[in-house]
Protein backbone atom coordinates (compact mmCIF):
# COMPACT_ATOMS: atom_id res chain seq x y z
CA UNK A 1 0.00 0.00 0.00
CA UNK A 2 2.51 2.55 0.76
CA UNK A 3 4.39 1.88 -2.36
CA UNK A 4 1.43 1.87 -4.65
CA UNK A 5 1.23 5.24 -2.78
CA UNK A 6 4.51 6.50 -3.32
CA UNK A 7 4.08 5.29 -7.25
CA UNK A 8 0.66 7.11 -7.50
CA UNK A 9 1.71 10.68 -6.64
CA UNK A 10 4.50 11.56 -9.08
CA UNK A 11 1.83 9.80 -11.70
CA UNK A 12 -0.92 12.15 -10.66
CA UNK A 13 1.31 15.33 -11.15
CA UNK A 14 2.97 14.04 -14.49
CA UNK A 15 -0.79 13.50 -15.48
CA UNK A 16 -2.49 16.19 -13.85
CA UNK A 17 0.17 18.43 -15.96
CA UNK A 18 -0.41 16.84 -19.04
CA UNK A 19 -4.04 17.58 -19.17
CA UNK A 20 -3.42 21.36 -18.11
CA UNK A 21 -0.81 21.62 -21.39
CA UNK A 22 -3.33 19.76 -23.70
CA UNK A 23 -6.19 21.61 -22.29
CA UNK A 24 -4.07 25.00 -22.51
CA UNK A 25 -2.86 23.82 -26.43
CA UNK A 26 -6.90 22.76 -27.66
CA UNK A 27 -7.95 26.78 -26.27
CA UNK A 28 -4.92 27.80 -28.41
CA UNK A 29 -3.94 29.72 -24.66
CA UNK A 30 -0.32 31.20 -25.30
CA UNK A 31 2.39 29.19 -22.62
CA UNK A 32 5.31 31.73 -21.32
CA UNK A 33 8.66 29.96 -21.85
CA UNK A 34 8.67 31.04 -18.10
CA UNK A 35 5.58 28.85 -17.12
CA UNK A 36 6.35 26.18 -19.30
CA UNK A 37 10.11 25.89 -18.39
CA UNK A 38 8.38 25.41 -14.78
CA UNK A 39 6.46 22.89 -15.63
CA UNK A 40 9.01 20.87 -17.50
CA UNK A 41 10.74 21.09 -14.12
CA UNK A 42 8.08 19.68 -12.10
CA UNK A 43 7.68 16.47 -14.88
CA UNK A 44 11.04 16.16 -14.59
CA UNK A 45 11.62 16.03 -10.82
CA UNK A 46 8.56 13.42 -10.83
CA UNK A 47 9.91 11.30 -13.08
CA UNK A 48 13.21 11.57 -11.22
CA UNK A 49 11.32 10.47 -8.23
CA UNK A 50 9.36 7.24 -10.44
CA UNK A 51 12.61 6.05 -11.52
CA UNK A 52 14.42 6.34 -8.20
CA UNK A 53 11.53 4.00 -6.82
CA UNK A 54 11.16 1.78 -9.40
CA UNK A 55 15.08 1.07 -9.27
CA UNK A 56 14.66 1.02 -5.56
CA UNK A 57 12.35 -2.04 -6.08
CA UNK A 58 14.25 -3.82 -8.66
CA UNK A 59 17.71 -3.39 -6.44
CA UNK A 60 15.45 -5.00 -3.54
CA UNK A 61 14.67 -7.89 -5.19
CA UNK A 62 17.85 -8.63 -6.24
CA UNK A 63 19.41 -8.41 -2.31
CA UNK A 64 16.27 -10.80 -1.74
CA UNK A 65 17.39 -12.77 -3.92
CA UNK A 66 21.17 -12.57 -3.43
CA UNK A 67 21.81 -11.35 -6.80
CA UNK A 68 23.29 -8.42 -5.97
CA UNK A 69 27.17 -8.35 -6.27
CA UNK A 70 29.48 -5.38 -5.72
CA UNK A 71 32.47 -4.09 -7.81
CA UNK A 72 35.07 -3.71 -4.92
CA UNK A 73 38.65 -1.79 -5.56
CA UNK A 74 40.73 -0.09 -2.74
CA UNK A 75 39.33 3.40 -2.42
CA UNK A 76 40.19 6.79 -0.03
CA UNK A 77 36.93 6.73 1.87
CA UNK A 78 37.54 9.81 3.55
CA UNK A 79 38.16 11.18 0.18
CA UNK A 80 35.37 9.57 -1.18
CA UNK A 81 32.59 10.87 1.37
CA UNK A 82 34.11 14.42 1.54
CA UNK A 83 33.12 14.35 -1.93
CA UNK A 84 29.69 13.14 -2.01
CA UNK A 85 29.41 16.05 0.99
CA UNK A 86 30.52 19.08 -0.91
CA UNK A 87 28.49 17.72 -3.60
CA UNK A 88 25.12 17.77 -1.72
CA UNK A 89 26.29 21.31 0.06
CA UNK A 90 24.67 23.79 -1.99
CA UNK A 91 21.49 21.42 -1.87
CA UNK A 92 21.39 21.44 2.27
CA UNK A 93 22.23 24.76 2.62
CA UNK A 94 19.78 25.71 0.04
CA UNK A 95 17.19 24.23 2.29
CA UNK A 96 18.67 26.86 5.84
CA UNK A 97 20.65 23.71 6.86
CA UNK A 98 24.40 23.65 7.87
CA UNK A 99 26.53 21.10 6.65
CA UNK A 100 29.92 20.17 8.48
CA UNK A 101 32.23 17.48 7.14
CA UNK A 102 35.35 16.29 9.77
CA UNK A 103 37.69 13.34 10.02
CA UNK A 104 40.45 12.52 12.48
CA UNK A 105 42.51 11.20 9.19
CA UNK A 106 43.78 12.56 6.12
CA UNK A 107 43.63 8.88 4.21
CA UNK A 108 41.72 5.69 4.76
CA UNK A 109 42.17 3.19 2.06
CA UNK A 110 39.66 0.26 2.58
CA UNK A 111 38.31 -2.02 -0.27
CA UNK A 112 34.90 -0.91 -1.42
CA UNK A 113 32.37 -0.17 -4.28
CA UNK A 114 33.01 3.14 -4.81
CA UNK A 115 28.83 3.61 -6.43
CA UNK A 116 27.36 1.77 -3.67
CA UNK A 117 28.60 3.38 -1.10
CA UNK A 118 27.92 6.73 -2.22
CA UNK A 119 24.73 5.76 -2.37
CA UNK A 120 24.39 4.97 0.95
CA UNK A 121 25.95 8.10 2.32
CA UNK A 122 23.80 10.05 -0.21
CA UNK A 123 20.28 7.95 1.14
CA UNK A 124 21.60 8.91 5.03
CA UNK A 125 21.93 12.45 4.22
CA UNK A 126 18.80 13.12 2.62
CA UNK A 127 16.82 11.46 5.46
CA UNK A 128 19.16 13.78 7.72
CA UNK A 129 17.65 16.56 5.41
CA UNK A 130 13.60 15.59 5.61
CA UNK A 131 13.99 15.76 9.90
CA UNK A 132 16.31 18.46 9.80
CA UNK A 133 14.35 21.94 10.61
CA UNK A 134 15.41 24.87 8.83
CA UNK A 135 18.23 26.52 10.89
CA UNK A 136 19.69 23.39 11.80
CA UNK A 137 22.82 21.59 11.00
CA UNK A 138 24.18 17.87 9.86
CA UNK A 139 27.30 16.87 10.55
CA UNK A 140 29.44 13.68 8.38
CA UNK A 141 32.12 12.35 10.93
CA UNK A 142 35.05 9.92 9.83
CA UNK A 143 37.15 8.12 12.93
CA UNK A 144 39.79 5.86 11.85
CA UNK A 145 39.58 2.36 13.68
CA UNK A 146 42.27 0.75 12.37
CA UNK A 147 41.23 -2.15 11.05
CA UNK A 148 37.68 -0.30 10.86
CA UNK A 149 36.35 2.97 9.66
CA UNK A 150 33.35 4.53 11.17
CA UNK A 151 31.06 7.20 9.50
CA UNK A 152 28.14 8.65 11.57
CA UNK A 153 25.54 11.03 9.89
CA UNK A 154 24.45 12.90 12.59
CA UNK A 155 21.25 15.12 12.62
CA UNK A 156 20.57 16.02 16.10
CA UNK A 157 22.72 19.83 16.14
CA UNK A 158 21.05 23.04 15.84
CA UNK A 159 22.81 25.71 15.49
CA UNK A 160 21.79 29.05 16.83
CA UNK A 161 23.65 32.45 17.58
CA UNK A 162 23.73 34.18 20.99
CA UNK A 163 24.13 38.03 21.35
CA UNK A 164 26.99 38.92 22.68
CA UNK A 165 28.99 42.36 24.01
CA UNK A 166 30.33 43.56 20.48
CA UNK A 167 28.28 41.00 17.67
CA UNK A 168 30.11 42.66 14.99
CA UNK A 169 33.17 41.39 16.49
CA UNK A 170 32.45 38.05 17.59
CA UNK A 171 29.60 35.61 16.93
CA UNK A 172 28.90 32.93 19.84
CA UNK A 173 27.24 29.37 19.01
CA UNK A 174 25.40 26.99 21.17
CA UNK A 175 24.14 24.23 20.04
CA UNK A 176 20.73 22.33 21.09
CA UNK A 177 18.94 19.06 19.70
CA UNK A 178 16.81 19.38 17.54
CA UNK A 179 15.69 16.25 15.17
CA UNK A 180 12.94 13.86 14.97
CA UNK A 181 14.03 11.18 16.88
CA UNK A 182 12.92 7.19 17.05
CA UNK A 183 11.02 5.87 19.68
CA UNK A 184 13.53 3.10 20.97
CA UNK A 185 11.32 1.14 20.86
CA UNK A 186 10.89 1.13 17.21
CA UNK A 187 14.75 1.59 16.35
CA UNK A 188 14.74 -2.05 15.34
CA UNK A 189 12.35 -1.79 12.53
CA UNK A 190 13.94 0.94 10.79
CA UNK A 191 15.96 -0.72 8.89
CA UNK A 192 12.96 -3.38 7.52
CA UNK A 193 11.65 -3.09 4.12
CA UNK A 194 8.68 -0.80 3.17
CA UNK A 195 8.78 0.37 6.95
CA UNK A 196 9.03 4.45 8.02
CA UNK A 197 9.69 5.08 11.79
CA UNK A 198 8.33 8.76 12.15
CA UNK A 199 6.30 11.02 14.37
CA UNK A 200 2.33 11.10 13.46
CA UNK A 201 2.73 14.50 13.75
CA UNK A 202 5.55 15.20 11.07
CA UNK A 203 4.58 16.41 7.64
CA UNK A 204 7.58 14.52 6.47
CA UNK A 205 5.35 11.46 5.60
CA UNK A 206 7.09 10.60 1.69
CA UNK A 207 8.97 7.83 1.22
CA UNK A 208 9.23 4.27 0.19
CA UNK A 209 10.67 2.86 3.09
CA UNK A 210 13.14 0.72 1.08
CA UNK A 211 16.07 3.14 1.26
CA UNK A 212 17.46 2.20 4.71
CA UNK A 213 16.85 -1.54 4.03
CA UNK A 214 18.12 -1.27 0.80
CA UNK A 215 21.25 0.53 2.78
CA UNK A 216 21.34 -1.72 5.62
CA UNK A 217 21.90 -4.51 2.81
CA UNK A 218 24.88 -2.85 0.80
CA UNK A 219 26.79 -2.49 4.39
CA UNK A 220 26.28 -6.01 5.07
CA UNK A 221 27.64 -6.46 1.59
CA UNK A 222 30.75 -5.52 2.41
CA UNK A 223 31.55 -6.91 5.96
CA UNK A 224 30.18 -4.15 7.59
CA UNK A 225 27.45 -3.19 9.97
CA UNK A 226 25.30 -0.11 10.31
CA UNK A 227 23.01 0.93 13.15
CA UNK A 228 21.12 4.05 14.60
CA UNK A 229 21.35 5.83 17.98
CA UNK A 230 18.49 8.06 18.70
CA UNK A 231 15.96 9.66 21.01
CA UNK A 232 12.98 11.43 20.65
CA UNK A 233 12.82 15.22 20.45
CA UNK A 234 16.24 14.71 20.13
CA UNK A 235 17.48 13.99 16.89
CA UNK A 236 19.28 10.86 15.49
CA UNK A 237 22.42 9.45 14.45
CA UNK A 238 23.35 6.80 11.75
CA UNK A 239 26.76 5.08 12.24
CA UNK A 240 28.38 2.92 9.37
CA UNK A 241 31.51 0.70 10.64
CA UNK A 242 33.14 -0.56 7.35
CA UNK A 243 36.05 -2.82 7.45
CA UNK A 244 38.94 -2.34 5.81
CA UNK A 245 39.55 -5.28 3.80
CA UNK A 246 36.55 -7.43 2.97
CA UNK A 247 37.59 -9.38 0.09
Amino acid sequence: VNMSHELRTPLNVLNGLNQLIKGLSKKDTFITPDKLSYYMEVMERNCSRLLSLINNLIDYAKIENNSYTLNKKDKNIVYLVEEIVLDMKDYIEGKGIDLIFDTDTEEKEISCDKLEIERCIVNLLGNAVKFTPEGGLIEVLIQDLKDKVKISVNDTLKATTAGSADAEKSVLYTFENSGIGIPEEKQSMIFDKFNQVIDDSSKQKNGSGLGLTITKHLIDLHGGEIYVESKVGEGSEFIIILPVNNN
